[in-house]
């Protein structure tokens, strides 16, 4: 019972989050969180800092993952220090990656590409775990488990780009193509349900002129089958079907990102099939196997109780505080917008 109040609440909260966003953040309003003055100019006004959206939903997206992660591993009682460690490994592969991979495929140095960052931990991780294995047996008389562990890690990755996507909408990024020039099914399919990103600073509009124009709702899409594969995928490990808890966020999230690709407008590199594409494909292919090939690690019985008493833990909701802050600081200080501030006295309040 427990089990099936928690994935019904889950769905309940995320599919309301999603149906929120997609109503609201493609407004020009919901772009800039917050302005910060950094320096004063020779007129009095000062140069600003902006903190976005963007960060907001990129930074809680993460976190949200990472918590379920957590949860997922505290299911099979796995000791805090090595979930953590596992949790801190993955960050340290995405964060650069997300940079680097960007300015490999797009030649931009100021954007990121969560699709990049998935993809190279992605390959790390299958390969990271038999190494830990023995380590962590020496260290700690813990075994891990590497196929629960990776069906952990694709529920919670598809769970966390679910909200991640969140901030696409806000910024105006990974947008879809315009209605007018999609197949003429699709384009009947979204002739009312669109997606129209308002304001001249989304990149909709500085990269490609689409702002006011209705769009295919990519983002919003891949928030929605994102987040299904999540809850799939944490139904099935509850249950210990780790094979297909694994599989499922797998096959879905990296299968519409191949799907996905040929109804985007912004640029995604050069060539006809852009190299998202063909990593979405290598990672279907690689992960699958290696899923397939993973021989199931005797009676695993997940407990929610025991994952919710270490997730809700003094020093795992601090460590979760603290990856949401600097994630925040790092996605959220725009590069690629600026802002002038001018403060003044209310005279009538003195």
């Amino acid at each position: 019972m427990l089990n099936i109040g928690f994935v019904s609440a889950l769905a309940l909260g995320l599919f309301v989050l999603i149906a929120w966003g997609v109503r609201t953040l493609p407004a020009e309003r919901w772009q800039m969180l917050a302005a910060v003055p950094i320096a004063k100019g020779v007129d009095g006004s000062w140069r600003g800092l902006n903190l976005t959206f963007y960060g907001f939903f990129s930074a809680s997206g993460n976190t949200f993952g990472f918590a379920i992660m957590l949860l997922l591993l505290g299911c099979l009682r796995v000791p805090t220090t090595i979930s953590a460690l596992l949790v801190i490994f993955v960050i340290a592969i995405c964060l650069p990656a997300s940079r680097l991979m960007a300015n490999m495929v797009e030649r931009k140095r100021n954007t990121f590409t969560i699709a990049g960052a998935a993809f190279v931990a992605a390959i790390a991780l299958p390969l990271l775990l038999p190494a830990l294995r023995p380590i962590a047996w020496r260290a700690l008389h813990h075994d891990l488990p590497p196929l629960p562990i990776l069906a952990a890690a694709a529920t919670a990755y598809a769970l966390g780009e679910s909200v991640g996507r969140l901030a696409c909408l806000s910024f105006g990024c990974c947008y879809g193509m315009p209605v007018r020039d999609a197949n003429p099914v699709i384009a009947r399919l979204f002739q009312k349900h669109n997606l129209i990103i308002h304001g001249s600073t989304k990149k909709a509009a500085y990269a490609s002129g689409l702002a006011g124009e209705p769009l295919l709702p990519v983002q919003a899409i891949t928030s929605v089958i994102f987040a299904m594969a999540g809850l799939a995928g944490i139904a099935c490990f509850l249950t210990q079907r780790f094979r297909l808890a694994a599989l499922i966020p797998i096959i879905a999230s990296w299968g519409w990102r191949a799907c996905s690709e040929s109804l985007r407008a912004d640029h995604r590199g050069s060539s006809r099939i852009s190299l998202y594409q063909v990593m979405a494909i290598v990672a279907v292919i690689y992960l699958g196997t290696a899923i397939l090939l993973m021989p199931v690690s005797g009676q695993l019985t997940p407990s929610l109780s025991a994952g919710f008493a270490q997730l809700t833990a003094t020093p795992v909701i601090v460590l979760l505080q603290i990856l949401w802050l600097g994630l925040f600081l790092y996605y959220g200080r725009s590069r690629v917008t600026a802002s002038t501030l001018s403060f003044h006295v209310v005279a009538d309040r003195i």
